[in-house]
């Protein structure tokens, strides 16, 4: 009775590996101590895109490309010599029959005298890939966002997984399965499984949509999901927390097994939400003065509208009458409180409709598009004047500084900012030779 058995366990296990074999949808190949292949299963050739005949019988170096040639031999000489026992994954380029090479990812293990060799397509390789090209080549954020679902996608194709974060207008982004908001956070409420993984910094897992809220409940049962999987990761940004949503159906896999792509996803996530913080500071920091919160130099320039024919511009160059004594007598901490004043008064007075700017030292430009009134741009420069000439309470001390301003006009001519800087300074210089101040 005992031998009858254990043969039916040897007959399971030879179907068994016959059935994984044939059904997997990985590439599984052999071959010898010579490096002669000896088999290839189908989706291995459906991967390549070799025939069998093209594959079987030839060295696996043929289908190596040139640079992984070195470690594979020595890989497959290690454990065919039983130096090493069976390794984990890594990256290899196999060669298809197009000519291109696929990136698998390569584990390998010894079956009596073979080497068997599992090659898994790494689309997480992929998909990171065109992350990373994304971020590096300055992408729209919600563009590199709607690729961080496809880790879960590939692996689960009829389960819906859903990304929600702040884009980057500060509105809401949502990215990937196209489901009503009740499904992916929206609302966050406490008893609810996002509220639950924003309050825990962590993932909860719902196997019952009886814990769920009854809203929600009735539009999963609707769509026919079982259970779903979400994740809270925190926004660098200053945004509240992204959530991502898995939800399972029973055509997939039972939702406690979407852990990895689960963390896939929320460790990019992480990375480019990150990413896009310092980037943006950068590129604030590059066209904005530290000191005052106003455009720089740089940032100036960049504001302007490229196409100025037609439109017409008022420039008005402020400089400050009175600021080198603050800097020489109380120093430059106070200095540098002065100009902040005087830069919150000059966007107060302003708005946000125009441009301001500090040019550099106590020198600052407004700009008007779309006026060339030159009684409203002096009307505007005797309202800036005002502004800065309001007493500064600093380092213990009551200041008092003034503003010579000079207003350069464009009526729509598109003459070069630089023309219209250098004549409003022009005017600025005459300004304080008729008032007899200097800085």
């Amino acid at each position: 009775m005992e031998e009858n058995l254990a043969e039916v366990d040897d007959e399971l296990a030879v179907r068994l590996r016959r059935g994984v074999v044939d059904h997997s949808p990985d590439l599984i190949t052999a071959f010898d101590a010579t490096g002669t292949v000896r088999f290839v299963n189908d989706s291995g050739l459906a991967i390549l895109g070799w025939a069998r005949h093209e594959v079987v019988g030839r060295s696996f170096i043929d289908f190596l490309h040139p640079d992984e040639v070195e470690r594979a031999v020595a890989l497959a000489t290690a454990n065919l010599n039983r130096m090493q026992g069976p390794r984990d994954g890594a990256p290899y380029r196999l060669r298809r029959a197009d000519g291109g090479f696929e990136t698998l990812d390569v584990g390998v293990t010894v079956l009596d005298d073979l080497l068997v060799v599992v090659g898994r397509r790494m689309y997480d390789h992929e998909v990171m890939a065109r992350v990373l090209d994304g971020l590096t080549s300055n992408e729209p954020f919600a563009d590199v966002v709607a690729l961080l679902p496809a880790f879960d996608w590939w692996r689960n194709p009829t389960e819906p997984c859903v990304l929600r974060c702040h884009g980057d207008d500060g509105d809401d982004l949502v990215v990937g399965a196209p489901l009503p908001d009740v499904l992916t956070g929206a609302d966050p409420e406490a008893g609810s499984p996002w509220g639950q993984a924003i309050a825990a910094s962590d993932e909860v897992v719902v196997t019952s949509l009886d814990d769920l809220p009854p809203a929600v409940v009735v539009e999963a049962r609707a769509r026919g999901f079982t259970g779903c999987r979400v994740r809270a990761v925190v926004d660098p940004r200053g945004h509240p927390p992204a959530l991502i949503t898995a939800w399972a159906t029973e055509a997939g896999p039972p939702i406690e097994a979407r852990s990895y792509p689960m963390a896939t996803i929320a460790r990019t996530l992480g990375l480019v939400l990150r990413f896009h913080r310092d980037a943006t500071e950068l590129r604030h920091a590059a066209t904005h003065d530290q000191l005052t919160g106003l455009r720089n130099r740089a940032g100036f320039f960049a504001a302007l509208p490229a196409d100025r024919v037609g439109t017409p511009v008022t420039v008005l160059a402020l400089d400050l009458d009175g600021f080198k004594p603050v800097n020489d007598r109380l120093g430059h901490a106070a200095g540098d409180a002065v100009l902040r004043h005087v830069a919150a008064r000059l966007v107060e007075v302003v708005g946000p409709d125009h441009l301001t700017a500090r040019l550099g030292g106590d020198e600052f430009v407004v700009v008007v598009v779309g006026d060339d009134d030159r009684a409203a741009a002096a009307a505007l420069a005797a309202r800036l004047g005002d502004a800065v000439s309001q007493p500064v309470h600093v380092a213990g001390e009551v200041v008092h500084i003034h503003a010579s301003i000079g207003i350069a006009v464009d009526p729509g001519t598109a003459r070069s900012i630089d023309e219209l800087l250098a004549e409003a300074d022009v005017a600025l210089y005459r300004a304080k030779e008729r008032t007899g101040t200097s800085r």
